[in-house]
């Protein structure tokens, strides 16, 4: 593809033109250097990375780096870092992607260490010289350290050094790093067997006498090197991280035994892992020969506090398939909500808290690793998490180890059958806690603890002293009795009754994979439906849901397709028509698609009226222009309704009635960012974006 080329802008210094000229002399330059365009000075609108690169060290403007593929190799080779030294700035790079070649830099090449700056979307993507996608032959690509396996020294991509900076809706995929393939297993710092070039997503960092009070929001984080994703060192604090997806890859130890170059990493090792009281150098000293049937993760943690740091504050992130989920337990402080960290592990743990550390509307699995493990005996934690089954869970780890003491722990569990062949406990060797366990699992005190109090639904082995043990007897009334519903009326998608696969995230059901399913029983249709419809998101490519009857492979009703619709959080109602059902039916929803997450499903509804075509369909649905807005915004096709609009966080700035078809409102009091619209009428619920400048 063709880079944009950069066309240059002509600068003015007006500090050079004499005090008693200056009123005569600027308006004159102005109208000749920009008859045909309206005057905005504080708009800088660039299109190649030079203009760019040399803009956001300027302040207090609104920057536009327009839609396009942009190449980092584009610029000169000793001039590839991207710093934005402006405070003030407003950085606009919706549509714009900046592709790095992997090998073109070994360094941090973007940088924040100006103030008050808001960085917004676009995308930064490494990618292979050679077009690989993903790496599947680790044996070649260790063994091509110019081109594949070459990192950054274990900088990140982005470094922010300065203070009060929001960076949102960026969506980086990081690709680059020796070696790769391996997890940690032959090393992570000074103490390691091959040498390392690690590279890492984002880093918030104080080192400079900065670093407070930085936000990071709506980042999308594919990791495919080893390095963390986010993390915050050298005195970094007033962190936020809120709305965040990071994910990374697995790899199972089996495959490590297909590397029989003499070149491999396990062949030079004789298939084994130092162990850490040994050298990590060869001859190892103290070894164990790799595994089989275990699963290392290739990165290392999602998000990551390290020493002197001050406070972090993590809300509605998910963390997938790193080495460690969210570890804070070295930040002065932390407070995680509405966080999922799931497939975390092996050698790290799913969560981590500082003393005196808070997680609340939060969950996690313990597929691969604890759910917690209390790093370093932190006390006085305040917990309310949701544990969900892991029943491929593989390794010999316990569901959560609690150290440390003067605790106050909820374990919940998430709706479905339950969990009575786990062997793996809840295991406890701290003192003077207070563990509520709202779950079928088993907890062990063990020799160590004492003073606890224990209010538990699982059994309870005490094998500490004076510890409290209260037994519950009504675990089995955390699963959901199905009563029947009605099919006309709004059915939340997280009321099911059975299901395989999928899990309630916040208010819907996510992480939902070809195969998966969800029942519905006792729905009530009475005399008839004949068409559904459904409020849906995918930050994918989307999947198909199949209504079916009785059974997984019953009778198929109908099947709504659900496409990409911009984002997880992006929801849109999607409609079919259906056979015609009757009376009182057992209903399951089959998701079908290509491999990974597919959709979220959020509620539905049946309807007893056969829906319009597709096309005509369309003409019926609430729309919004202009948008992105400015001050005010059109809603066409939405009589009778009501519109309330959220921001990202959830909370409701805008509400009010749409009494005619078109109507205009006024949101020129709104900050700049991104909202959510959602219109509501008797008949329909359809939530839209909307961008406001």
């Amino acid at each position: 593809m063709q880079a944009i080329r950069p066309h240059y802008l002509l600068k003015i210094n007006c500090k050079k033109l004499k005090r008693k000229y200056q009123y005569i002399i600027l308006p004159i330059l102005i109208v000749l250097l920009y008859p045909t365009h309206s005057i905005n000075a504080q708009t800088t609108v660039v299109s190649s990375l030079e203009e760019f690169r040399i803009a956001v060290q300027n302040s207090n403007q609104e920057i536009v780096l327009e839609a396009g593929n942009y190449y980092l190799e584009d610029l000169p080779s000793n001039s590839r870092v991207i710093n934005c030294t402006g405070s003030g700035n407003t950085i606009d790079m919706t549509g714009a992607r900046i592709n790095t070649l992997v090998g073109s830099i070994r360094e941090v090449y973007f940088i924040i260490s100006g103030d008050n700056n808001v960085i917004r979307n676009g995308a930064i993507e490494d990618f292979y010289r050679n077009g690989l996608d993903e790496v599947t032959d680790f044996s070649a690509y260790n063994n091509d350290r110019d081109n594949l396996a070459y990192g950054l020294r274990g900088d990140p991509i982005i470094s922010i050094t300065g203070n009060q900076n929001l960076v949102e809706g960026l969506e980086m995929i990081v690709k680059g790093s020796f070696p790769y393939g391996y997890g940690s297993q032959y090393g992570i710092g000074s103490q390691n067997t091959f040498g390392l070039s690690k590279r890492c997503g984002i880093l918030v960092t104080g080192i400079d006498g900065g670093g407070i009070g930085n936000t990071l929001n709506g980042i999308t984080m594919y990791h495919y090197a080893f390095g963390h994703g986010i993390f915050m060192q050298s005195g970094a604090t007033e962190t936020t991280i809120k709305n965040c997806y990071i994910e990374g890859r697995m790899r199972l130890s089996d495959d490590m035994y297909n590397d029989t170059e003499t070149y491999d990493l396990p062949y030079l090792t004789d298939y084994k892992f130092p162990t850490g009281d040994g050298s990590w150098r060869l001859p190892f000293e103290e070894s164990y020969d790799i595994p089989y049937n275990h699963v290392y993760p290739l990165s290392e943690d999602g998000i990551r506090s390290y020493n002197n740091t001050g406070s972090v504050t993590v809300e509605n992130c998910t963390v997938k398939q790193m080495r460690g989920g969210i570890r804070l337990y070295l930040a002065s402080s932390a407070t995680v909500k509405n966080s999922q960290a799931i497939d975390c592990g092996s050698g790290g743990t799913n969560y981590n808290m500082p003393a005196g550390g808070t997680i609340t509307g939060s969950s996690g699995n313990f597929t691969y690793a604890p759910l917690s493990d209390f790093r370093l005996s932190r006390s006085r934690q305040n917990i309310e998490m949701t544990i969900i089954p892991s029943p491929n869970a593989i390794g010999p780890h316990n569901i959560a180890d609690i150290l440390g003491n003067n605790h106050n722990i909820i374990f919940h569990r998430t709706p479905g059958p339950l969990d009575t062949d786990e062997t793996r406990a809840i295991v406890i060797t701290g003192d003077n806690s207070t563990i509520v366990n709202e779950t079928e699992y088993r907890i062990i005190l063990e020799s160590s603890a004492s003073g606890n109090t224990i209010i538990s639904c699982g059994p309870v082995s005490d094998n500490g002293d004076n510890n409290d043990i209260t037994y519950a007897d009504d675990c089995y009334d955390i699963v959901p009795s199905c009563d029947s519903q009605d099919a006309f009326t709004q059915i939340e998608a997280e009321d099911f009754c059975d299901m395989l696969g999928v899990q309630i995230t916040g208010d819907a059901v996510g992480y939902i994979e070809d195969g998966d399913w969800i029942k519905f029983e006792g729905i009530d249709f009475r005399s008839g439906a004949t068409s559904i419809s459904a409020l849906v998101s995918s930050g994918n490519s989307g999947g198909n849901i199949e209504i079916r009857q009785t059974s997984i492979t019953g009778n198929l009703l109908g099947t709504l397709e659900v496409p990409n619709t911009g984002s997880w959080t992006s929801w849109e109602t999607v409609s079919t028509n259906i056979s015609l059902v009757t009376g009182v039916q057992d209903i399951y929803f089959v998701f079908t698609g290509d491999p990974g997450y597919l959709l979220d499903i959020d509620s539905f509804n049946f309807s007893e009226e056969t829906l319009l075509s597709v096309n005509d369909n369309k003409l019926l649905t609430p729309s919004l222009y202009p948008n992105p807005v400015v001050n005010t915004i059109t809603i066409e096709r939405a009589a009778d309704s009501v519109i309330s609009i959220y921001d990202v966080n959830g909370k409701e700035v805008y509400s009010a009635t749409i009494a005619n078809n078109t109507e205009t409102i006024d949101l020129s009091n709104l900050p700049t960012g991104l909202y959510y619209a959602k219109v509501l009428s008797q008949k329909d619920k359809t939530i839209l974006k909307i961008i406001k400048k």
